[in-house]
């Protein structure tokens, strides 16, 4: 997956209505993987990680371990 499809993909998913009402965050229609990668925000940066890691071919255990590790650290 390349960075293009990557951001679109994030973009989607962050379009949710019910995801940005829990996460208390607005619309991201321009927001990068690598910009997400850095948000302060956990539910935008939790979704950033699975994208990213996926792209990079991690198994969906060692996703799960590092984003409930992320989110277990930082709430």
């Amino acid at each position: 997956m390349n960075r293009r499809t990557a951001d679109k993909m994030l973009q989607a998913v962050l379009a949710d209505a019910g995801l940005q009402k829990y996460g208390e965050y607005g619309p991201a229609d321009n927001l990068t993987i690598d910009a997400a990668l850095c948000s302060d925000n956990l539910v935008v940066r939790a979704v950033a990680l699975i994208i990213e890691r996926s792209k990079e071919k991690y198994t969906d255990k060692e996703i799960y371990n590092e984003v409930n590790d992320y989110l277990k650290n930082n709430i």
